[in-house]
């Protein structure tokens, strides 16, 4: 029987390296990652090809391909997203170039962690293979609708343009892929030291209940205090990795930010546009029912990359309020379980987990509510500069 969690991180993994997103080697039978020459030339060879061919994008006007009725402003916004892109993309393929080696020793780190814990791959499942769907189908309705829509004036250069876009937004999606999967990585972890923490909670409030004898009852308290130590450990493991996560993903997470805010923004408008312009449209045409299914996977798919979030700081403040309960033992067992508690609420307390993105701000619930502020107020902008300024028609 085919494990879906596997396969869908071997198809990720295949498929950043045929597009060359990911320039590293991965054993998958240990899944140890390591730097090769033929990793390298492949991923520097299609990194090359890819921004060749930009001039070539722009020179062949592929937008008045799609757009409906194009006039400036639909052709103004346009070449304003590819730029974003572009620009966006070179920044992200330069910083994956320049923190390579950072990268794979995250990814050794993770794996060494996972190891410890190899229970936690039972936590991945569900997310995994809820991205592995939502990506796929998003990545296919891109290739259909792309080729679809051209098919009637496909040339050699509209055809390296279509080609282009599609790379470039594959490759913001497997980048989007790789966070993704490792925070779901620390989601598990958190869950499983939660699971502890509450053992040890419970058994702790059963050994006041029980009558041991204090010989017997001291050593039930260190074994647990020796089990809170070995928390505290994870979760500062855990926490270092999340920094070094943050500071290697920062400029990639801050990139896609900006891309996404730009697709949203520009795909609101050239939906009003379509609307506006093109009285006729056949709704229950194949290509309408897939741009509108393309347009809703779009946002499944972002709403699951960017809830992983929200996931992890749920956990993390669920921890903190399952240390908050030892006060209300505190004063009938051993001195040595109390210092554990104590130490690791300090923990959590001093050093407290931030997905922080270059310093600016950081990635949480608000983010999420500013970033729609965002594209509703700008949409709005666009769609009434092109009431005042152009005609319907």
């Amino acid at each position: 029987m085919v494990d879906l969690v596997q396969f869908v991180l071997r198809s990720s993994y295949y498929y950043g390296r045929l597009i060359g997103v990911i320039n590293f080697e991965i054993d998958l039978e240990t899944g140890e990652p390591r730097l090769t020459r033929r990793a390298t030339l492949w991923a520097i060879a299609i990194n090359v090809l890819t921004f060749s061919l930009v001039p070539l994008l722009i020179s062949s006007r592929v937008w008045q391909v799609f757009l409906v009725h194009a006039n400036s402003l639909h052709q103004y916004v346009f070449l304003v997203m590819i730029f974003f892109r572009v620009s966006c993309v070179f920044v992200t393929v330069l910083s994956r170039w320049w923190q390579r080696q950072q990268l794979v020793r995250l990814l050794r780190s993770y794996r060494r962690l996972t190891m410890k814990q190899p229970h936690v791959v039972r936590l991945w499942r569900r997310g995994v293979i809820a991205k592995g769907i939502t990506s796929f189908s998003v990545e296919s309705i891109h290739i259909f609708l792309g080729v679809y829509g051209v098919r009637d004036m496909l040339t050699p250069t509209i055809a390296l343009s279509v080609f282009l876009i599609y790379l470039i937004i594959s490759w913001m999606n497997i980048i989007l892929a790789q966070y993704f999967f490792s925070l779901l990585n620390v989601h598990g972890h958190y869950l499983l030291m939660n699971e502890e923490l509450r053992r040890i909670v419970a058994e702790t409030h059963l050994l006041k209940l029980l009558d041991h004898g204090k010989s017997l009852r001291q050593l039930k308290y260190c074994a647990l205090a020796d089990r809170l130590d070995s928390v505290a450990l994870l979760q500062s493991q855990l926490q270092s990795l999340v920094r070094r996560l943050t500071q290697i993903f920062g400029p990639q997470t801050l990139c896609i930010y900006i891309t996404f805010n730009a697709t949203l923004i520009s795909g609101t408008y050239y939906a009003f546009s379509a609307i506006r312009y093109s009285v006729d449209i056949d709704w229950t045409s194949a290509k309408t029912i897939l741009t509108i299914c393309g347009a809703i996977l779009y946002m499944t798919d972002s709403h699951l990359t960017y809830s992983i979030t929200s996931y992890v700081e749920i956990v993390y403040k669920e921890m903190s309020k399952i240390i908050a309960q030892y006060p209300t033992f505190a004063q009938d067992v051993d001195r040595r379980l109390i210092t554990a508690f104590e130490n690791l609420k300090m923990q959590l307390v001093s050093n407290p987990q931030k997905l922080s993105v270059m310093g600016l701000y950081n990635l949480e619930r608000t983010t999420v509510l500013g970033i729609f502020s965002s594209v509703i107020s700008h949409s709005l902008i666009l769609i009434q500069y092109d009431i005042k300024h152009y005609n319907a028609g």
